[in-house]
């Protein structure tokens, strides 16, 4: 039986190896919740993380193997009707992703805690895909199965205003309560011990001098925007002593051996690898003078409207953000002064702003970006607003 003093959520997602999933997990620990995970372990090249939590593993799932994906997320249906005396413990549900959350709700009824005792469902969209915005009938057929979930939603929680206004509200409709939980760092104190508390400002970070040497420009994160090191490589060969490019994380996406292959031959196009989070974003920030967070992987739909990690992580160690000004995260930069965006054709004007940047302008933005107030850049206040929402929700 659980401990009777730590209510219990059940997590539902793709991958417990996915980033996102373990922070939210992290960050529902350190709120008080008894996390019990009924995840997907899926097969990637990169270093497997085991869980940290209590785990029922759904099934083992390849990338891009769609077909056999079906296969495995049926025969999870079996391993939760196993646990379904576990399942009647729980007190709210948390959710990744649609599909997730239909297999949720089939938990929810295994366990009998079915109709107004149910277990509230809080689901998390982060991203609409480009499928879900199809005119075809896969588009609607998946946009139906979405609201049909969204019905039976507790709460919603979403990573950036620009979802809601753009498709939850006008194409799905959806009328219920909405958390809005920005890709803040999180935790952000074991990272950053010397930063003043939530209420106080960002103390100045030391800065590189630059005394003649290029400019480095950071992407840090999953590379699935072929465009975006593309732009990079015709910089690079443009810039050849003006600019540096350093580049941690690893490709991703339909695309990701096209973008491998563009990152090498380059001198100042240099891709360090994988890396820890949060534990090595200080050293990485701090070594780069631009945070590069522009993203076309889906141009004027969801990249347009998502606010990426990078955006607060380059925030909280005061490097100054590079970004299309058409897009959300263009609009956040400019609100808060914290870098400088970019209009079309994106190379001419990146271009003509590395060949007049310079030291003193940097300086002003960099000055801007440390005083912004800790809560735009660092996540515990959001998780901690969510948790109660939650613990509400499930009468706690």
């Amino acid at each position: 039986m659980p401990d009777s003093s730590r209510p219990v959520i059940s997590c539902f997602a793709h991958e417990r190896g996915d980033a996102r999933v373990m922070k939210r997990i992290s960050a529902l620990q350190a709120q008080g919740w008894m996390v019990r995970g009924y995840i997907f372990h899926r097969i990637r090249d990169r270093v497997d993380v085991p869980p940290f939590w209590e785990n029922v593993q759904l099934g083992i799932t390849v990338n891009r193997r769609y077909l056999k994906r079906i296969f495995v997320f049926l025969g999870s249906l079996r391993i939760l009707w196993q646990h379904r005396k576990r399942l009647a413990e729980t007190q709210a549900y948390y959710v990744v992703n649609t599909d997730n959350a239909l297999l949720a709700l089939a938990a929810r009824w295994m366990s009998g805690r079915s109709g107004k005792n149910a277990p509230p469902l809080v689901l998390e969209l982060a991203d609409v895909q480009p499928a879900m915005l199809g005119r075809g009938l896969s588009g609607k057929l998946m946009r139906a199965a979405e609201r049909w979930v969204l019905r039976r939603t507790a709460l919603l929680v979403t990573t950036s205003p620009a979802f809601v206004r753009e498709y939850f509200a006008p194409i799905q409709h959806f009328t219920g309560p909405v958390f809005l939980l920005e890709n803040r760092v999180y935790p952000s104190l074991e990272i950053s011990p010397s930063l003043p508390p939530a209420e106080a400002v960002h103390t100045p970070l030391p800065s590189p001098v630059r005394a003649g040497r290029p400019w480095v420009i950071g992407l840090f994160g999953a590379f699935r925007c072929r465009r975006s090191i593309e732009l990079m490589r015709s910089l690079a060969q443009r810039f050849p002593d003006g600019i540096h490019f350093y580049l941690r994380g690893y490709p991703s996406g339909v695309d990701a051996a096209g973008i491998a292959a563009l990152i090498p031959g380059l001198p100042n196009l240099e891709w360090a690898g994988a890396y820890q989070y949060p534990e090595d974003l200080p050293g990485m920030y701090r070594r780069i003078d631009l945070n590069w967070t522009f993203d076309f992987a889906d141009t004027g739909t969801n990249s347009a409207w998502l606010l990426p990690n990078r955006l607060y992580e380059g925030g909280l160690f005061a490097c100054p953000a590079l970004a299309d000004v058409t897009t959300e995260t263009g609009r956040w930069v400019d609100s808060h002064d914290s870098g400088w965006t970019f209009a079309e054709p994106l190379e001419e004007s990146l271009a003509g702003f590395f060949n007049t940047l310079t030291e003193a302008a940097w300086r002003e933005k960099q000055s801007a970006c440390a005083h912004m107030p800790r809560s735009l850049t660092c996540g515990e206040d959001d998780y901690a607003a969510m948790s109660a929402a939650i613990k509400k929700l499930a009468g706690r």
